[in-house]
Order: C-alpha cells, then sequence, then structure tokens
C-alpha cells in the first residue's frame, strides 16, 4: 500500500469514527431527554406548580421589593402573594355570577331557538321519516357518547384533585420565591457551571425575558378586552366591563382562557340580546383574540425579544403540542432565553 493509500484509509477511519462519535453523542442526548421528560411527567403533580410559582416570583418580585422599604420582606410577599389571590378569586367569581344572572334568559332563547329550528324543518318539506331517521341517528350517538363520559367521569374527579392540590403547592412556592427571591436568584447562578458572575448575568438575562414577554402579553390583552367590552357596550348589552376584565384575566392561560371567555361573552349575549347578537360577539371575540392579539403581541414581542415572527410562532405551536398549555406560554420566553444565554456564552470564550 502505497502512502497516499494510507493517508486515504486514515482519513477515512478518522471521519468514520467522528460520526460514529456523534451518533452516539445523538442516542445519548435523545435517551437523557426522554428519561429527563418521563421522570417529569410523573412528578408533573410538583414540577407544574414549581414553574409556575417560579415565573410568576420573577414578574413579581420588584413588586415585592417596592414594598419591602416600607414593611418587612416577609409581610411584603404575604401582601403581594394575597393581592394575587384576591384578583383570581374576583376574576373567577364575576364570570360565574355572568352566567348565573343570564342563566334563565339563556334557557329561554335556547327553547326559542330550538322552535325555530322545529319550524324551518316543518318548511323545509321533510317527511316525518327524515325526521325520525335524524333523532334516532341522534340517539344512537348518544348511546355512544355516554359511556365515555361516564368512564371519564372519575377521571375529572381525579383532575380537579390534582389542580386544588397543585393549587395550593404552587402558593406555598410562590410565597416563598417572593420573600427568598435574591437568595434564590444567588444560588441558581453559583450553580450554574460557569463563573458566579456569568451565572448571575445568566439569570438577569432569564428574568429580563419573561419579564419583556409578559410586558407584550399584558399590552395586548388590554387591547382585545377593550375591543371586546366595547363591543358588548355598542350592542347595549349587560356586563360590558365585567366581560372584559375576565377576558383580560383570562388571556393569561393560552387556549382555555380564550375559550372560557369568549364563551362567557356568547351566552351573556345570547341571554340579554338574542341569536343575532350572539353571533356578532363571537365574532368580535374570535377577530380580537386570534387576529389583534396575536398580531400585536407577535409585533411587541419581536422588538422587546428579538425573535422572528416564525420563530414566535413555530416555538408556540411546538411547546403546546409538547408540553400542554404550560409549554404553550412559556416557549416564547425560553426561546429567547437559550437565545441570549447563547451569545453571552460566546462572548464569554471568545472574550
Amino acid at each position: 500500500m502505497t502512502r497516499d493509500q494510507a493517508e486515504v484509509v486514515r482519513d477515512r477511519d478518522a471521519r468514520l469514527r467522528r460520526w460514529g462519535l456523534r451518533s452516539w453523542y445523538l442516542v445519548g442526548i435523545s435517551a437523557a431527554t426522554v428519561i429527563c421528560f418521563s421522570a417529569l411527567s410523573v412528578i408533573s403533580g410538583l414540577v407544574i406548580p414549581l414553574i409556575v410559582a417560579v415565573v410568576v416570583a420573577m414578574l413579581f418580585a420588584p413588586l415585592t421589593d417596592l414594598l419591602e422599604r416600607v414593611m418587612p420582606r416577609a409581610l411584603a410577599a404575604g401582601v403581594v402573594l394575597l393581592g394575587l389571590l384576591a384578583v383570581s378569586i374576583a376574576s373567577l367569581a364575576v364570570a360565574v355570577n355572568g352566567v348565573v344572572e343570564q342563566a334563565p334568559e339563556v334557557g329561554r332563547q335556547l327553547a326559542v331557538g330550538i322552535e325555530r329550528i322545529g319550524d324551518w324543518i316543518d318548511e323545509s318539506g321533510w317527511t316525518g321519516s327524515d325526521a325520525e331517521s335524524v333523532v334516532d341517528d341522534l340517539g344512537d350517538l348518544w348511546s355512544a357518547i355516554v359511556p365515555g363520559a361516564t368512564d371519564r367521569l372519575s377521571s375529572v374527579f381525579s383532575s380537579a384533585t390534582s389542580f386544588m392540590i397543585g393549587s395550593l403547592v404552587a402558593v406555598f412556592l410562590l410565597y416563598f420565591g417572593l420573600k427568598d427571591w435574591d437568595q434564590l436568584s444567588t444560588w441558581t447562578a453559583r450553580h450554574l457551571g460557569v463563573a458566579e458572575d456569568v451565572g448571575r448575568d445568566i439569570v438577569d438575562d432569564s428574568t429580563w425575558s419573561i419579564r419583556q414577554y409578559f410586558i407584550a402579553l399584558t399590552i395586548s390583552s388590554v387591547i382585545v378586552a377593550v375591543i371586546v367590552g366595547v363591543a358588548i357596550w355598542i350592542l347595549g348589552l349587560p356586563l360590558a366591563f365585567t366581560i372584559a376584565v375576565v377576558t383580560f384575566a383570562t388571556s393569561y392561560v393560552p387556549y382555555l382562557g380564550a375559550i372560557v371567555s369568549g364563551a362567557l361573552a356568547t351566552v351573556i349575549a345570547l341571554g340579554s340580546g338574542g341569536f343575532t347578537d350572539a353571533v356578532i360577539v363571537l365574532v368580535v371575540v374570535l377577530v380580537a383574540q386570534n387576529v389583534v392579539q396575536t398580531v400585536v403581541q407577535t409585533k411587541l414581542t419581536e422588538g422587546r425579544l428579538a425573535l422572528h415572527p416564525i420563530v414566535i410562532f413555530g416555538s408556540t405551536i411546538a411547546g403546546g403540542a409538547v408540553f400542554g398549555i404550560l409549554g404553550a406560554a412559556l416557549s416564547t420566553p425560553a426561546v429567547a432565553i437559550g437565545v441570549r444565554v447563547l451569545r453571552r456564552l460566546n462572548a464569554e470564550s471568545t472574550s
């Protein structure tokens, strides 16, 4: 074998070793990711409240710092926590009260709607056998749905119990997150595997990204709440301010919050103004939440976090698909944190 042939063989073997090592690295990283995800899924009842508590503590630690000037830190954290609980409970009470007040009228409107459907069937020339066929099909569908719903009943109660326990854990963790935020930040900075000053910068970057994202979300939510409230007020429907408040408060819960606030507005419009007003309100809510809020929030987030709109949109979809509602809510700031941390580490390595 000539020298050139030997060099070719050595180069080929070196490339194969490199690709082999990279393949094993990929397999190891994938396996570690699956194991971590599975472990977190098992203890999600603790992990999710912890994540929620940390994020909320990031957002309201400055308010606790402000109150600390006039009262002890422990008391300031308690005041902030009680304020957050009061706002949450008041928003829920307002929503429930609005539905309860309009329930009799909603029932009347539904009865009228069913009667109109019957009149339309008669006018369309359907025969009795056609109507009976539709009724039979609906009956079969109901028979198929009821057993599944019954089977799911126990899981619903189990989920409600888990939610209550998780909420209590989150409140407990949030108090200490607000009270000891500086100590927790310092401890985290010291245990990131980098120099303490670099770790402190990483923690500051993460906190800044979370706060900027929720500032953008708050601004877009205010705009959507005003649009919905003004539309209801123009139609002369009741509870315009209440619906606006609920729309704003629930906007912090991706997907589910929009469904709850939109359903509340539509139900109250149906009970107070009838079918036409309900359709108008539904269209306004859909446009405001799915078009206006998306455009405004994406524009604000793009400017504050320096992320392309496609990255924002894609990260939200991916986060929701993998981690559910919490993943959708935190995917954009998580990507922004990753980008800022990577830039900072690259700057440190080249300095």
